[in-house]
């Protein structure tokens, strides 16, 4: 994405990979990679509305939504970032007891990585170590393909987060 007004000049890139690994006729690997980069053009400061999120169901689960990456000094509002990276690992499995549905299935995750940005001004060593430090999770979800259309079901618990008193 190019932005090529005479206020807002930016490039703005996304990549995603994904694959599906088939190890057996029950058991399958799920790999997500995200990347994301972004940045201002010609002297000009970089839309906050075009800012990368990350946390929550669709990137790193046991985290709020869009919640990661840096922080408003104020409010403690997620300010997002210029990059981000986010990766996840599932490996699913037929639902213990559902016979041959192949509809309901579990499936364990581990989910990895951080939206990052420039250093602010304000922000001490400490702060701006932990801001850029990667955040993981690991949890259980449950998918079931509905009549009303696919339904995921996921716990996770954070096992890599920011200490609030680093912040």
């Amino acid at each position: 994405e190019l932005g090529t007004s005479s206020e807002l000049r930016y490039l703005r890139s996304q990549y995603q990979f994904q694959q599906f690994v088939p190890l057996s006729k029950q058991y399958t690997l799920a790999l997500n990679t995200e990347l994301g980069y972004a940045r201002a053009l010609g002297g000009s400061s970089f839309p906050i509305f075009k800012n990368f999120y990350a946390g929550g169901l669709g990137s790193i689960r046991g985290f709020e939504t869009n919640s990661l990456g840096p922080r408003d000094a104020v409010t403690d509002g997620a300010l997002g970032g210029t990059r981000k990276a986010v990766v996840n690992a599932e490996f699913s499995t037929p639902f213990p007891g559902a016979g041959n549905d192949r509809t309901l299935r579990l499936y364990g995750f581990v989910d990895a990585g951080n939206v990052f940005a420039d250093r602010s001004a304000g922000l001490s060593d400490a702060q701006w170590k932990a801001q850029n430090g990667i955040r993981a999770s690991a949890g259980l979800g449950i998918s079931w393909i509905s009549p009303l259309g696919p339904l995921r079901l996921a716990y996770a618990l954070p096992l890599r987060y920011q200490q609030l008193d680093e912040a």
